[in-house]
């Protein structure tokens, strides 16, 4: 009975290494994976491919590296040629409107006063500014954006990094915990390790949809601009101008926002597996399940980042 005991033990812990590096080599992929796709395989910080959708819109070629006609030129050649002489127009109306709102408005001309007219130039010198300048002005407003998600990357990316550390992957710790668990639990948390692989393709599908979306709304709100610059000189309407103002904004700064979430992600992400590989973790289980909700939970907080950066800047 004992050398069967023995067969019967040293099979078991024969097929519990093979459930274990199965399960290990699953998580080293889903780290690969996140680490090729977000880090960059060379080790130079942000994909190129992910990071171009959060860098500043002018250089936008929809390229890895970076060739090719950026977007912002012809955005800007279609706003000068179509847009520009409507918003010529509209400007023309608004100042008229607002010349006579400023005559009629003092006590039916009982306290007329000819300074009107100079303020009028003003505010007309400052619209025709505006037209003339949007794409210079726009270009600003995305700067503060854009320092921001690039000194974040920088953080959360530097160069020769892993997604996650591969000391934790790697740890002798772990693979003594999964051989401590019964072959009902490993096959288990080896079909959970699957699951997690095929949402962490999922995952990063999100991030480029989301990352899309969101250039591709910059170049839509770019390339009227100068539509809603015109009505900025004016109280009644320049609400328009006011609210395309949050919402590039809010534009700017979702990427941001999508930074903030990847930061998130990753150190809760690194907080599990740490815990689960220390062995105190308590069910394997339990905390595989839990690094899956992370991957899910991360997909919808970043097509929610869009409402949350909206919100902020109060646009609508």
């Amino acid at each position: 009975m004992g050398i069967i005991e023995d067969a019967v033990a040293a099979i078991e812990n024969w097929f519990k290494g093979i459930l274990a590096g199965g399960i290990e080599g699953s998580l080293k992929t889903t780290n690969d994976m996140l680490s090729n796709s977000l880090n960059g395989s060379d080790g130079s910080g942000m994909n190129p491919l992910f990071g171009q959708f959060l860098e500043s819109p002018e250089k936008f070629t929809g390229s890895a590296n970076g060739s090719g006609t950026p977007v912002w030129n012809i955005i800007h050649t279609l706003s000068d040629n179509v847009i520009v002489p409507i918003a010529g127009f509209v400007l023309c109306v608004v100042v008229l409107y607002e010349l006579i709102q400023m005559v009629i408005s003092g006590n039916n001309f009982r306290d007329f006063d000819t300074s009107i007219f100079f303020r009028w130039t003003i505010k007309t010198f400052c619209g025709i500014l505006l037209i003339a300048n949007v794409f210079d002005i726009t270009t600003a407003i995305f700067s503060f954006g854009t320092s921001a998600v690039t000194n974040g990357l920088n953080s959360l990316f530097p160069s020769g990094s892993k997604f996650i550390d591969d000391n934790l992957l790697n740890s002798s710790s772990f693979h003594d915990v999964l051989m401590q668990q019964d072959i009902g639990t490993l096959i288990v948390t080896l079909i959970i390790s699957f699951v997690i692989i095929i949402v962490t393709f999922i995952l990063l599908g999100a991030i480029i949809v989301v990352l899309a979306s969101r250039i591709i709304e910059v170049f839509m709100y770019l390339s009227v601009a100068p539509l809603p610059f015109a009505t900025l000189m004016n109280n009644d309407i320049g609400q328009i101008g006011k609210n395309w103002l949050r919402n590039v904004l809010a534009l700017a700064f979702q990427g941001f926002f999508i930074v903030v979430a990847l930061a998130i992600f990753k150190v809760l992400f690194a907080n599990a597996l740490a815990t689960m590989m220390s062995g105190n973790g308590g069910d394997v289980i339990l905390t595989m399940a839990i690094l899956l909700g992370f991957i899910v939970a991360f997909i919808f907080t970043m097509f929610r980042t869009s409402a949350i950066s909206k919100s902020v800047f109060a646009a609508h």
